[in-house]
Protein backbone atom coordinates (compact mmCIF):
# COMPACT_ATOMS: atom_id res chain seq x y z
CA UNK A 1 0.00 0.00 0.00
CA UNK A 2 1.09 3.26 -0.93
CA UNK A 3 -0.77 5.74 1.40
CA UNK A 4 -3.54 7.64 0.67
CA UNK A 5 -5.51 8.74 -2.58
CA UNK A 6 -2.31 6.64 -4.38
CA UNK A 7 -5.50 4.22 -5.50
CA UNK A 8 -8.89 4.12 -6.14
CA UNK A 9 -11.53 1.35 -6.55
CA UNK A 10 -14.83 2.06 -8.73
CA UNK A 11 -17.87 -0.23 -9.66
CA UNK A 12 -21.12 0.13 -10.36
CA UNK A 13 -24.38 -1.48 -8.07
CA UNK A 14 -27.43 -2.39 -10.34
CA UNK A 15 -30.12 -1.28 -8.03
CA UNK A 16 -33.19 -1.84 -11.48
CA UNK A 17 -35.72 -3.66 -9.58
CA UNK A 18 -36.07 -0.93 -7.20
CA UNK A 19 -36.10 1.73 -9.57
CA UNK A 20 -39.80 2.95 -9.73
CA UNK A 21 -39.88 3.06 -5.50
CA UNK A 22 -36.54 5.33 -6.22
CA UNK A 23 -37.46 8.17 -8.20
CA UNK A 24 -36.34 6.22 -11.54
CA UNK A 25 -32.54 5.78 -10.10
CA UNK A 26 -30.74 2.28 -11.29
CA UNK A 27 -27.52 2.62 -10.32
CA UNK A 28 -25.18 3.46 -8.13
CA UNK A 29 -21.48 4.36 -8.35
CA UNK A 30 -19.34 3.30 -5.44
CA UNK A 31 -15.85 4.47 -5.27
CA UNK A 32 -13.22 3.32 -2.19
CA UNK A 33 -9.83 4.57 -1.56
CA UNK A 34 -8.17 1.27 -1.34
CA UNK A 35 -5.61 2.62 1.20
CA UNK A 36 -7.92 4.78 3.97
CA UNK A 37 -11.14 2.66 3.24
CA UNK A 38 -12.93 5.60 2.64
CA UNK A 39 -15.83 5.42 0.50
CA UNK A 40 -18.28 6.89 -1.73
CA UNK A 41 -21.86 6.40 -2.91
CA UNK A 42 -23.52 8.33 -5.81
CA UNK A 43 -26.88 7.43 -7.15
CA UNK A 44 -27.41 7.34 -11.04
CA UNK A 45 -30.37 7.13 -13.24
CA UNK A 46 -28.24 5.57 -16.05
CA UNK A 47 -24.48 3.90 -16.69
CA UNK A 48 -23.75 5.91 -19.64
CA UNK A 49 -20.46 7.31 -19.97
CA UNK A 50 -21.71 10.70 -19.56
CA UNK A 51 -23.69 10.24 -16.26
CA UNK A 52 -20.77 8.06 -14.34
CA UNK A 53 -18.32 10.63 -15.89
CA UNK A 54 -20.22 13.64 -14.27
CA UNK A 55 -21.10 11.23 -11.09
CA UNK A 56 -17.11 10.60 -10.61
CA UNK A 57 -16.03 14.03 -11.52
CA UNK A 58 -18.32 15.26 -9.01
CA UNK A 59 -16.09 13.03 -6.47
CA UNK A 60 -12.81 14.97 -7.07
CA UNK A 61 -11.02 18.13 -6.64
CA UNK A 62 -7.75 19.83 -7.49
CA UNK A 63 -6.77 18.20 -4.12
CA UNK A 64 -8.45 15.24 -4.10
CA UNK A 65 -8.24 12.41 -7.02
CA UNK A 66 -6.14 9.78 -7.07
CA UNK A 67 -2.97 8.22 -9.21
CA UNK A 68 -4.38 4.92 -9.98
CA UNK A 69 -8.25 4.28 -10.53
CA UNK A 70 -8.92 -0.13 -11.03
CA UNK A 71 -12.45 -0.71 -12.21
CA UNK A 72 -13.96 -3.38 -14.68
CA UNK A 73 -13.95 -2.99 -18.48
CA UNK A 74 -17.08 -1.58 -18.32
CA UNK A 75 -18.27 0.48 -21.13
CA UNK A 76 -19.24 3.25 -18.26
CA UNK A 77 -15.56 3.69 -17.90
CA UNK A 78 -13.82 2.97 -21.30
CA UNK A 79 -15.66 5.91 -22.83
CA UNK A 80 -14.29 9.03 -24.39
CA UNK A 81 -15.82 11.23 -21.55
CA UNK A 82 -14.61 9.21 -18.78
CA UNK A 83 -11.00 9.08 -20.60
CA UNK A 84 -11.22 12.57 -20.73
CA UNK A 85 -11.44 12.93 -16.85
CA UNK A 86 -8.53 10.52 -16.44
CA UNK A 87 -6.27 12.37 -18.33
CA UNK A 88 -7.60 16.38 -16.97
CA UNK A 89 -6.16 14.74 -13.50
CA UNK A 90 -3.40 12.52 -14.97
CA UNK A 91 -5.16 9.49 -13.37
CA UNK A 92 -4.10 6.35 -14.55
CA UNK A 93 -7.33 4.02 -15.18
CA UNK A 94 -6.69 0.48 -15.79
CA UNK A 95 -8.45 -3.02 -15.17
CA UNK A 96 -7.00 -6.50 -14.78
CA UNK A 97 -8.92 -7.54 -17.50
CA UNK A 98 -10.70 -10.85 -15.23
CA UNK A 99 -13.69 -12.18 -14.47
CA UNK A 100 -13.18 -10.85 -11.09
CA UNK A 101 -13.79 -7.39 -9.74
CA UNK A 102 -11.72 -4.78 -7.81
CA UNK A 103 -11.95 -6.67 -4.94
CA UNK A 104 -12.25 -4.23 -2.35
CA UNK A 105 -14.65 -2.24 -4.26
CA UNK A 106 -16.85 -5.35 -4.05
CA UNK A 107 -16.08 -6.16 -0.60
CA UNK A 108 -17.87 -2.89 0.28
CA UNK A 109 -20.63 -3.01 -2.32
CA UNK A 110 -21.46 -6.18 0.08
CA UNK A 111 -21.58 -4.62 2.94
CA UNK A 112 -23.74 -1.37 1.55
CA UNK A 113 -26.28 -3.84 0.46
CA UNK A 114 -25.87 -6.46 3.63
CA UNK A 115 -26.64 -2.67 5.56
CA UNK A 116 -29.20 -1.81 3.27
CA UNK A 117 -31.51 -4.86 2.99
CA UNK A 118 -31.60 -4.42 6.88
CA UNK A 119 -33.20 -1.21 6.55
CA UNK A 120 -35.32 -2.53 4.11
CA UNK A 121 -36.41 -4.69 6.41
CA UNK A 122 -37.22 -2.22 9.59
CA UNK A 123 -38.86 0.55 7.14
CA UNK A 124 -41.13 -2.51 5.35
CA UNK A 125 -39.75 -0.76 2.05
CA UNK A 126 -37.43 -0.76 -0.97
CA UNK A 127 -36.04 2.51 -0.48
CA UNK A 128 -32.71 3.43 -0.92
CA UNK A 129 -31.82 6.81 -2.07
CA UNK A 130 -33.36 8.07 1.01
CA UNK A 131 -31.04 6.10 3.03
CA UNK A 132 -27.76 6.01 0.97
CA UNK A 133 -25.97 8.70 2.18
CA UNK A 134 -26.41 7.74 5.86
CA UNK A 135 -25.33 4.40 5.08
CA UNK A 136 -22.15 5.67 3.63
CA UNK A 137 -21.43 8.08 6.30
CA UNK A 138 -22.03 5.35 8.84
CA UNK A 139 -19.87 3.02 7.20
CA UNK A 140 -16.97 5.67 6.99
CA UNK A 141 -17.35 6.44 10.60
CA UNK A 142 -17.00 2.83 11.73
CA UNK A 143 -13.97 1.29 12.73
CA UNK A 144 -12.54 -0.59 9.29
CA UNK A 145 -10.95 -4.07 10.58
CA UNK A 146 -8.11 -3.96 8.45
CA UNK A 147 -6.61 -0.33 9.78
CA UNK A 148 -8.20 -0.44 13.10
CA UNK A 149 -9.27 2.84 12.39
CA UNK A 150 -12.52 4.78 10.96
CA UNK A 151 -12.10 5.57 6.98
CA UNK A 152 -12.63 9.30 7.67
CA UNK A 153 -10.24 9.47 10.50
CA UNK A 154 -7.48 8.60 7.96
CA UNK A 155 -4.90 11.41 7.67
CA UNK A 156 -1.20 12.71 6.47
CA UNK A 157 -0.56 12.48 10.31
CA UNK A 158 -1.38 8.87 10.86
CA UNK A 159 -0.36 7.50 7.07
CA UNK A 160 2.92 6.31 8.44
CA UNK A 161 0.71 3.98 11.12
CA UNK A 162 -1.44 2.22 9.04
CA UNK A 163 1.28 1.68 6.39
CA UNK A 164 3.24 -0.14 9.71
CA UNK A 165 -0.19 -1.91 10.00
CA UNK A 166 -0.49 -3.10 6.09
CA UNK A 167 3.36 -4.34 6.30
CA UNK A 168 2.38 -6.61 9.12
CA UNK A 169 0.11 -7.86 7.71
CA UNK A 170 1.47 -8.63 4.56
CA UNK A 171 4.08 -9.81 6.20
CA UNK A 172 1.68 -12.75 7.64
CA UNK A 173 -0.15 -13.48 4.32
CA UNK A 174 3.74 -14.24 2.61
CA UNK A 175 3.41 -17.34 5.49
CA UNK A 176 -0.04 -18.46 3.89
CA UNK A 177 -0.54 -17.44 0.17
CA UNK A 178 1.83 -19.93 -1.89
CA UNK A 179 1.30 -20.17 -5.71
CA UNK A 180 -0.87 -23.11 -6.39
CA UNK A 181 0.97 -23.37 -10.21
CA UNK A 182 4.15 -22.82 -11.47
CA UNK A 183 5.35 -21.61 -14.93
CA UNK A 184 4.61 -23.75 -17.48
CA UNK A 185 1.38 -25.69 -16.95
CA UNK A 186 -0.92 -25.88 -18.73
CA UNK A 187 -4.61 -24.19 -17.57
CA UNK A 188 -7.89 -23.31 -18.75
CA UNK A 189 -9.45 -19.86 -17.88
CA UNK A 190 -13.01 -19.47 -16.49
CA UNK A 191 -16.21 -17.91 -17.74
CA UNK A 192 -17.78 -17.02 -14.58
CA UNK A 193 -21.83 -17.37 -15.45
CA UNK A 194 -23.52 -13.97 -13.62
CA UNK A 195 -26.39 -12.82 -16.31
CA UNK A 196 -29.53 -14.16 -16.13
CA UNK A 197 -28.09 -16.56 -13.86
CA UNK A 198 -28.54 -17.39 -9.86
CA UNK A 199 -25.16 -18.76 -9.27
CA UNK A 200 -21.25 -18.02 -9.87
CA UNK A 201 -20.87 -21.45 -11.35
CA UNK A 202 -17.50 -21.45 -13.24
CA UNK A 203 -17.20 -23.32 -16.50
CA UNK A 204 -14.08 -23.70 -18.19
CA UNK A 205 -12.47 -22.06 -21.28
CA UNK A 206 -11.90 -25.05 -24.60
CA UNK A 207 -8.40 -23.02 -25.15
CA UNK A 208 -5.61 -24.44 -23.11
CA UNK A 209 -2.83 -21.46 -21.57
CA UNK A 210 0.67 -22.06 -20.64
CA UNK A 211 1.49 -20.01 -17.15
CA UNK A 212 4.27 -17.74 -18.24
CA UNK A 213 4.94 -15.67 -15.09
CA UNK A 214 3.83 -16.37 -11.22
CA UNK A 215 3.26 -12.66 -9.50
CA UNK A 216 4.56 -11.94 -6.55
CA UNK A 217 0.85 -10.79 -5.35
CA UNK A 218 -1.19 -11.40 -2.15
CA UNK A 219 -2.98 -13.03 -3.51
CA UNK A 220 -0.75 -15.28 -6.01
CA UNK A 221 -1.46 -13.96 -9.34
CA UNK A 222 -0.46 -15.03 -13.05
CA UNK A 223 0.19 -13.81 -16.54
CA UNK A 224 -0.69 -15.92 -19.51
CA UNK A 225 0.48 -16.56 -23.17
CA UNK A 226 -1.86 -18.88 -25.47
CA UNK A 227 -0.48 -21.29 -28.06
CA UNK A 228 1.01 -18.95 -30.33
CA UNK A 229 3.10 -18.16 -27.42
CA UNK A 230 1.22 -14.41 -27.67
CA UNK A 231 0.87 -13.24 -23.74
CA UNK A 232 -2.72 -12.80 -22.34
CA UNK A 233 -3.17 -9.09 -21.49
CA UNK A 234 -3.91 -8.78 -17.62
CA UNK A 235 -3.59 -11.21 -14.67
CA UNK A 236 -5.63 -14.13 -13.56
CA UNK A 237 -6.41 -14.91 -9.47
CA UNK A 238 -5.92 -18.84 -9.10
CA UNK A 239 -10.08 -18.99 -9.05
CA UNK A 240 -9.77 -18.33 -12.80
CA UNK A 241 -7.86 -20.26 -13.71
CA UNK A 242 -7.77 -24.77 -14.11
CA UNK A 243 -4.94 -26.97 -14.39
CA UNK A 244 -5.74 -29.65 -17.11
CA UNK A 245 -4.00 -32.98 -17.04
CA UNK A 246 -4.93 -33.54 -20.92
CA UNK A 247 -3.47 -31.08 -22.33
CA UNK A 248 -3.15 -32.57 -25.82
CA UNK A 249 -6.88 -33.56 -25.96
CA UNK A 250 -9.17 -31.08 -28.34
CA UNK A 251 -12.77 -31.31 -28.89
CA UNK A 252 -14.17 -31.28 -32.65
CA UNK A 253 -17.04 -28.77 -33.34
CA UNK A 254 -17.70 -29.65 -36.31
CA UNK A 255 -16.63 -31.20 -39.63
CA UNK A 256 -16.15 -28.58 -42.12
CA UNK A 257 -15.76 -31.53 -45.38
CA UNK A 258 -14.56 -34.49 -46.11
CA UNK A 259 -11.99 -35.85 -48.74
CA UNK A 260 -11.43 -39.86 -48.44
CA UNK A 261 -10.54 -40.96 -45.48
CA UNK A 262 -9.59 -37.43 -44.06
CA UNK A 263 -11.90 -34.74 -41.99
CA UNK A 264 -11.72 -30.75 -42.54
CA UNK A 265 -12.73 -29.92 -38.79
CA UNK A 266 -13.01 -26.62 -36.64
CA UNK A 267 -11.73 -27.16 -33.29
CA UNK A 268 -14.11 -26.14 -30.54
CA UNK A 269 -12.68 -22.57 -29.05
CA UNK A 270 -10.91 -21.91 -31.82
CA UNK A 271 -11.05 -19.64 -34.64
CA UNK A 272 -11.13 -20.75 -38.40
CA UNK A 273 -7.69 -19.98 -38.69
CA UNK A 274 -6.96 -22.90 -36.74
CA UNK A 275 -9.04 -25.53 -38.79
CA UNK A 276 -7.05 -28.67 -39.99
CA UNK A 277 -7.06 -32.18 -41.55
CA UNK A 278 -7.15 -35.25 -39.40
CA UNK A 279 -7.52 -38.33 -40.37
CA UNK A 280 -10.73 -40.97 -39.82
CA UNK A 281 -9.15 -43.18 -37.21
CA UNK A 282 -8.47 -39.54 -34.79
CA UNK A 283 -12.00 -38.71 -35.10
CA UNK A 284 -13.33 -40.16 -32.09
Amino acid sequence: MLGIDDTWQADLVEMIPYSSTNKGFKYILTVIDVFSKFAWAIPLKSKSGEDVTASFSSILTDEKYPKNLHTDQGKEFYNSNFTRLMKKFKINHYSTFSNLKASICERFNRTLKEKMWQRFTLNGNNKWLDILHDLVTSYNDSTHRTINMKPKDVNSHNEEEIERRYALLDSKKTKVFKAKYKVGDKVRVSRVKQLFEKSYTPSWSTEIFTIQEVMKTHPPTYRLKDQDCKPISGIFYEQEIYKTNHPDVYLIEKIVKKKGDRFFVKWLGFGNEHNSWINKDDYK
